[in-house]
This record gives C-alpha cells, sequence and structure tokens, in this order.
C-alpha cells in the first residue's frame, strides 16, 4: 500500500511539473524579456544552485525520505530568452511564471517553485523592471506553437539571429552562447540598395541584440553574380570606412520594429575642381580612373511592422516603409593616387556641353529618397498540396522554416530588389535576387548598374 502511494505521489508531481506550454491570457498577465546580462546571468546561478541542491546525491538530502520527487530544471543557456510573467492586478509584488529557452523548446518554472529557486531581493530586481534593460514579450500569449516559432523566425533587418552559425553568399555570421556578443561579416549591403560589389567593400562588426558597430574595408567579394557589368570603372570604389546598425524592438508599445544604419568612407579630401575632360590628357589620367566615384555616406531609417492579414498558405506579411539617404563623391585620380573633385559625368556631343551634376559646380550627389519593403512567408513547415505530388521534390524536408520568403524592395531614384528564397531543408535555402536600377535619377554618371541578377545561397545551424 505504501509503494502504491509513493508510485501515485510520484506520478502527481511529474504531472503537475510537466513543462507542456499553455498559453496566459494577455487580460491577466504582463511579460517582458530581461536583457539585462548581469540578472540573466543571476536566474542561470539560481537555476544551479537550485538542481545542486536538490539532486539525490545532495549530502543535506542524504537521510531524507528518497522516495520524495522535486523537479529538476533544464539548464538555461547564455543565449536563452528570459521571460518574466506577472500578474496586472496581484496584490503581491510576486513573479508569476518563468520562460526561458528559444523558438519551440521554452521550460517554465511555475508559480509553485518560484520561490523554491528565486529569493525574494532577485525576485524584486526583477520585478523592478524599470530600473533594467528590458522589452515587452507576447510569446507567452501565443495560442500555438507554430505562433511561438514564427515570432522566434528572424527578419532580414535582425542583427540577432535566428541562429548562432550562419554563412551565405551575403554574409558570415556568428554568435557566441557564452557571451552575449556576434560577429558579422556582410558582403554588400542589400537593404540599402547595394547588393554584392555594388556596396564597394565588405563590412566587418561586432554586434548585440539591438545594436551593431564595425569596419567597411576595400575589398569586393561578388559571389554568384550572372550579371556582365559589374567591372565597370565608374562603379563605386573601394575605401576604408565605418558602419553602426541600431534596432529597438516594439518602439512607443505599438508592435513596430524601429531599424536604423548608417555609414560613412574614409578618403583623400580635395579642394582643387575639374571642370572638364582636358584636365585628363594634361595630367595622363588612366581611363579607368577618369571618373571615380565614392560612397561619402549612407543612411536608412525604417519601421517594420506585420501586416495584419490573413491569405491562405502566407504565416507573415510585413511592411517596411522608411527614408533613404545617399552622398556620393565624384571625383579623378591620378597616377599619385591623389583625388581631384569633378563636377560633370560626361559630354553631350549634341548639344556640345558637358552633363553635369547639380547647377553645374557640385563634385557629389546627395540624395533622400523613400525607402518601401514587403516581406512575405509562406507557411511554417508546411508544403503546398499541389508540390507534395511531384516526386522529384521528396528531397525537401521541412519542419521549422517556411517554405517560400519573398521579398520585393523599392528606393525612389536609385533601384528595385527582388529576392525569392526557397528551403530545401531547416537549414539550406537556396535564393534568386534581381536588381533594377532607376536611370535619369541618383545613377546620373553611371555608377551603378541597370540590372543584374545573384544566385544565393544559406547555410544555418546551431554550434
Amino acid at each position: 500500500m505504501k509503494n502504491k502511494l509513493i508510485i501515485i505521489g510520484v506520478f502527481l508531481l511529474n504531472y503537475l511539473f510537466s513543462q507542456s506550454i499553455n498559453s496566459l491570457d494577455k487580460r491577466k498577465y504582463i511579460a517582458w524579456t530581461v536583457d539585462h546580462m548581469p540578472y540573466h546571468i543571476l536566474v542561470e546561478d539560481a537555476i544551479i544552485d537550485y538542481n545542486s541542491l536538490n539532486t539525490l546525491d545532495n549530502p543535506k538530502k542524504k537521510g531524507n525520505n528518497s522516495s520524495k520527487k522535486t523537479q529538476i530544471l533544464n539548464e538555461m543557456l547564455a543565449d536563452d530568452l528570459l521571460i518574466i510573467v506577472q500578474q496586472k492586478k496581484s496584490t503581491k509584488n510576486e513573479i508569476h511564471e518563468i520562460w526561458y529557452g528559444n523558438g519551440l523548446n521554452f521550460n517554465i518554472i511555475k508559480r509553485e517553485i518560484v520561490n523554491w529557486v528565486l529569493s525574494q531581493d532577485i525576485q524584486q530586481a526583477l520585478i523592478e523592471k524599470d530600473q533594467y534593460l528590458n522589452s515587452p514579450s507576447n510569446i507567452v500569449f501565443f495560442e500555438s506553437e507554430n505562433e511561438r516559432l514564427l515570432a522566434s523566425y528572424s527578419s532580414r533587418f535582425s542583427l540577432w539571429k535566428q541562429h548562432n552559425f550562419l554563412l551565405s553568399t551575403e554574409e558570415l555570421y556568428l554568435r557566441s552562447n557564452l557571451l552575449q556578443y556576434s560577429a558579422n561579416f556582410a558582403f554588400g549591403n542589400t537593404l540599402v540598395g547595394l547588393p554584392g560589389t555594388l556596396f564597394a567593400s565588405t563590412s566587418m562588426g561586432i554586434g548585440t541584440r539591438n545594436s551593431e558597430i564595425g569596419i567597411r574595408f576595400p575589398a569586393k567579394i561578388n559571389l554568384l553574380s550572372l550579371g556582365g557589368k559589374l567591372n565597370d570603372s565608374r562603379l563605386l570604389r573601394e575605401y576604408m570606412g565605418l558602419y553602426s546598425k541600431v534596432t529597438i524592438d516594439n518602439m512607443f508599445s505599438t508592435g513596430a520594429t524601429f531599424h536604423a544604419q548608417m555609414g560613412f568612407s574614409f578618403f583623400p579630401r580635395s579642394t582643387t575642381v575639374v571642370n572638364d575632360t582636358t584636365f585628363f590628357k594634361k595630367n595622363n589620367i588612366e581611363e579607368a580612373d577618369q571618373y571615380v566615384n565614392i560612397i561619402d555616406m549612407y543612411a536608412l531609417f525604417t519601421t517594420t511592422f506585420e501586416a495584419p492579414v490573413k491569405i491562405p498558405s502566407i504565416s507573415r506579411v510585413t511592411f517596411t516603409p522608411g527614408l533613404h539617404y545617399m552622398k556620393v563623391a565624384h571625383r579623378i585620380k591620378d597616377k599619385d593616387n591623389q583625388l581631384f573633385n569633378r563636377t560633370f559625368y560626361g559630354y553631350d556631343y549634341d548639344n556640345k556641353s558637358y552633363l553635369r551634376y547639380g547647377e553645374g559646380d557640385r563634385s557629389s550627389t546627395k540624395e533622400f529618397g523613400l525607402y518601401s519593403r514587403v516581406d512575405i512567408m509562406t507557411d511554417i513547415g508546411t508544403i503546398p498540396s499541389f508540390l507534395q505530388k511531384y516526386e522529384f521534390l521528396n528531397f525537401i524536408k521541412i519542419s521549422k522554416v517556411p517554405l517560400f520568403e519573398i521579398s520585393l524592395q523599392h528606393i525612389t531614384k536609385l533601384n528595385t530588389i527582388t529576392s525569392i528564397a526557397v528551403n530545401i531543408n531547416d537549414n539550406i535555402s537556396l535564393s534568386l535576387t534581381t536588381y533594377s536600377g532607376d536611370y535619369g535619377e541618383t545613377v546620373k554618371g553611371s555608377w551603378l548598374p541597370d540590372k543584374n541578377i545573384w544566385l544565393g545561397i544559406r547555410y544555418r545551424s546551431e554550434f
């Protein structure tokens, strides 16, 4: 009889501490993520201490009834999300639940054992969320696992990727599981309208969840390009520079995410102004150095929000409006690598006059443009029924990613970029990116091509 009671007790305790995820009522609770690393570490250590005290090999437990079952918590990883849940109208200053994990793999510390894991001092510090870095979280309110997985799926603007390793024809991303930092190598910058070698540099930076800073160095890397006009000497030249990126989630509690990035280049300044092509012959300027164009500065300010639309087979549609700015310096370079300001970009033989920037006395182009982007994702882990009947597509195996990711980006007075990516499994995707320039506006002087196509491949994983 005694053994039966013990078995029943163990069963009930296991049931009580089961990790089945049930969504909470948004009307009754509030939730936020702890982005302050010292507090994250406090909870990590508290879970370790709790498990140590409740293991059977703990000397303090020897001599006690070994049949007593205590929940052992899963270890909290350094890159896990830490979510605090509190009742809205609670008369007690206490934590209702603690969630930690990523994607679908969330562990929940129920109210029954919160006090056993965290001291009152730590709970009080976590509850006072106005005193440290945090952000609102809706993960605990999602009604399905699919919604949680979709929320964790990284957007094109994310500085903190879903996976800690990503290698593609556009970037190399590495994220530490121990330190809250990442390293990013980007080959081009599609978001500002300059993919591949059009960006005229490779970026290398260090990032956190919400920011990134780094350098731009002169190394053109252009992989799987199908265009033949990317070696034109009039395209943007390589020079050292700096850049920065910032992301603010749930800006003003609207659910929208703010993104900003800017960068500039270091290049020799000049006060000498060249007004016609006679300078070429007098100074023996090489043809490739006659029309030199350099990114002086660029900036992008956007806001991303999810569209409240229901479309069959589509899991998410996001809109990203914003403002775009670019300043391009126009120069001439002699054999000693000295630069001279250039106010023209060609000669009109019909009118027998020079084609000039602005009113004829400018050696740079400054343009503000409207930015618009639409991203569409199909259902997570679902292959459309009309494709399932083709046996040669059986190699496609997805469970945590959408089959298609489609984007359309337009910057007024600059260009239009479209992209479609196909995930063949949870780790590998193939893509096709098309580029179309906007002639007659910012691209006076042919410092951008009229069109190009890139093939892409992306591999992501956890290490």
